[in-house]
């Protein structure tokens, strides 16, 4: 029930503002825009979650049709985010619209995702602390504000091996939705090893830590510039790590 304050305000103001005076009594304009929107995202992360994980197996179309509209969900609710969730809906918005439009760039070809530079560039960002934890708090906005649970709060590619952290699935029991519970160090030492691993080359933790710790420092810049200049990068973080792969060879000889 409505507090009398909030009956008084609605009684006074209702003559200038209409039905829009109900809302601020309420939920507000942003967070009912999102909750409208809600039970499409729950869709779409839900479709996203399988086309990365069967990335170089599924039809171009599915890819395509799949991409555009988590793109699509993504631009609807930068529209109407309220501040709390604000940076994370653009920071999403940012990174899977340039996963797009590098699937996009190789027509959707997945069997192709594996061998393009910004591909991978971008799947790595996609699979950061940074992207994890701004999936973390959009689901829970949604949780705590919609009465709905996202069941793929976090989705990350490329998910290679056992070597990256499992994506954290929020349900009734979860009540710790920090993406963030493995640290710094170990996260490195996975992208390493995840990274490492498509030209089978054993490395031990050490190497994987390096590699990793780079490449995320790396992307963390400007992406179109790492985006285009992957490989070149990857060469000279493998130099720098003693990593002894030589990735113009490796990539000639797929």
């Amino acid at each position: 029930m409505k507090s009398p304050r909030c009956f008084k305000a609605v009684f006074l103001v209702f003559g200038l503002f209409g039905t829009s005076a109900l809302v601020a009594c309420g939920q507000s304009a942003e967070t009912k825009s999102v909750c409208q929107l809600s039970t499409r995202w729950n869709q779409a992360s839900a479709d996203v979650a399988v086309v990365l994980q069967g990335l170089g197996t599924l039809p171009a179309g599915q890819i395509r049709d799949t991409m555009l509209e988590v793109v699509a969900n993504l631009q609807a609710f930068n529209d109407v985010a309220p501040r709390e969730i604000k940076d994370d809906v653009e920071l999403l918005l940012n990174t899977y619209g340039a996963l797009s439009d590098a699937l996009e760039a190789i027509d959707w070809d997945g069997s192709a995702a594996g061998r393009d530079a910004a591909v991978i560039s971008t799947g790595v960002r996609l699979a950061s602390n940074e992207i994890q934890d701004a999936q973390t708090n959009f689901a829970k906005y949604i949780s705590d504000n919609c009465s709905l649970e996202i069941e793929n709060a976090v989705n990350q590619f490329p998910n290679v091996g056992s070597t990256l952290p499992d994506p954290i699935i929020v349900g009734d029991s979860e009540t710790n939705l920090d993406a963030s519970a493995d640290n710094e160090e170990s996260v490195a030492r996975a992208f390493g090893y995840v990274v490492v691993e498509r030209f089978g080359l054993a490395i031990t933790d050490d190497q994987a830590s390096c590699v990793g710790t780079a490449l995320l420092g790396a992307t963390s810049g400007d992406s179109s510039i790492v985006d285009l200049t992957y490989w070149q990068l990857l060469q000279e973080i493998f130099d720098s790590c003693k990593v002894e792969i030589d990735v113009k060879t490796a990539l000639e000889n797929e």
